[in-house]
């Protein structure tokens, strides 16, 4: 106990320093601060003057902020309803050739009955999607190939799942369909 009060004390005689230090600063400067002088009070009076502007210029660039949010929803749409948001996001197929390397790996996997490749082979390709889609900067890109991505992802969640159950019919399932789905992706890219 004796300890801590001595390790306490150092503290506390630095915040009496420091606050004993900011007090004279302030009376050297300028002395009391209750009492405001004539230019004090004009110079208060602008102040107020300023804020109602800046509060009416952050109103404006609130509207327009507002405007821009609703154009971006209307673009977003657009995006999800052509299917196309990974094409305005400019990828290419070479985007997807570590993703399909990965779920070619693990269909290779299974045909040598070798699950623990398969598990490894589809978080891989899991992560090679997340990458893809983290590397977008535009939040309405990231939505919506998060959404186009979705089935994509759900098809490798689901061979996960079912490798771990040692369920090699739906695996191969699983792995059709997610081969599918990212064929109906890359073929709305350019190449290259």
């Amino acid at each position: 106990m004796y300890r801590r009060r001595n390790q306490k004390c150092p503290v506390l005689l630095f915040f009496v320093v420091v606050i004993s230090s900011l007090l004279t600063l302030n009376s050297s400067l300028g002395g009391n601060t209750n009492f405001q002088t004539t230019a004090g009070q004009q110079e208060n009076q602008q102040n107020a003057i300023n804020t109602r502007n800046n509060a009416s210029n952050q109103t404006s660039v609130m509207a327009n902020q507002s405007g821009s949010l609703i154009n971006s929803i209307q673009n977003q749409t657009n995006v999800n309803q052509t299917g196309t948001a990974a094409l305005s996001a400019n990828l290419t197929q070479d985007d997807f050739v570590s993703l399909k390397q990965d779920l070619s790996d693990a269909r290779r996997a299974l045909e040598n009955n070798d699950t623990t490749t398969v598990l490894n082979e589809l978080n891989s390709a899991s992560g090679e999607l997340f990458i893809i889609t983290s590397q977008q900067f535009d939040p309405a890109h990231v939505e919506a190939m998060t959404e186009q991505f979705d089935p994509l992802q759900t098809h490798i969640d689901q061979a996960q799942e079912t490798a771990l159950k040692n369920e090699h019919t739906k695996i191969l399932e699983e792995l059709n369909a997610a081969e599918s789905e990212l064929l109906k992706i890359t073929q709305t890219l350019p190449s290259g």
